[in-house]
């Protein structure tokens, strides 16, 4: 086959998928939404490289959306687990400077097993009390969701045997991988988002916060958050 037209054919095939795609409109405000809002509170991150580093988390939740809508399935749970490192990766880095600097030129990276440790990692009780010790009692929950989801999109990066069964191995539009996505987007957002909340929103001062209003309506059901916003007492 003409290689012009094989790569045409398939071009053509994914805007099929893409068609079918963007007719879920709330789904995909949402997850637009999710990424605005990562970019956002990145707006008051004084640091730069810890801001750049947010600002790549939020264009890596639209980069696997846009995967996802063209019918690269695989591509886009891969990207939102590279999203939930980066997040949770930048929040390591904000206090373990000399590493942060070694990750931008190259010479360390970025390790899982460090970011969900459970005595000294972001998602730690240590971590908790240094920041926002309120939200201690909400850190083994994320915890375990962060390592339940990070396990789950870790199977597409690795090719496990069931990913290629769900995911097919030719370009077709899949109605469970679809809705699959959006499940794990929610938790990746939630989660990043929680621990930027942990890590710099008692940096913020009363006008500043005031503007992330997405904080009460995403995790309004954490009572410390939903209050400091204004909202009900438990």
């Amino acid at each position: 086959m003409n290689i012009k037209n094989y790569f045409s054919k398939l071009n053509k095939e994914s805007q099929l998928i893409f068609n079918k795609s963007i007719l879920a409109k709330n789904q995909l405000g949402k997850a637009h939404h999710f990424a605005s809002c990562i970019y956002e509170f990145s707006e008051y991150i004084p640091d730069p490289l810890e801001k750049r580093m947010f600002v790549t988390v939020s264009t890596q939740l639209e980069s696997a959306t846009l995967n996802l809508t063209l019918g690269m399935y695989r591509q886009a749970f891969a990207s939102l687990r590279l999203a939930l490192e980066m997040g949770l990766g930048a929040t390591h880095f904000s206090v373990h400077k000399m590493e942060l600097n070694e990750w931008m030129d190259g010479r360390a990276d970025i390790k899982w097993s460090s970011l969900i440790d459970e005595d000294n990692g972001v998602l730690s009780k240590r971590f908790s009390d240094a920041f926002f010790k309120e939200l201690s009692g909400e850190i083994p929950a994320y915890r375990t969701k962060a390592i339940s989801t990070y396990r789950k999109l870790s199977e597409f990066v690795h090719g496990n045997n069931e990913t290629w069964v769900k995911s097919g191995l030719k370009i077709s539009y899949n109605q469970e991988m679809f809705d699959a996505y959006f499940k794990s987007l929610e938790s990746v957002s939630e989660i990043v988002i929680f621990v930027m909340i942990c890590r710099y929103l008692k940096l913020l001062d009363a006008k500043a916060i005031e503007t992330l209003q997405f904080i009460p309506e995403e995790l309004g059901h954490i009572s410390t958050l939903r209050e400091m916003f204004g909202g009900q007492r438990a």
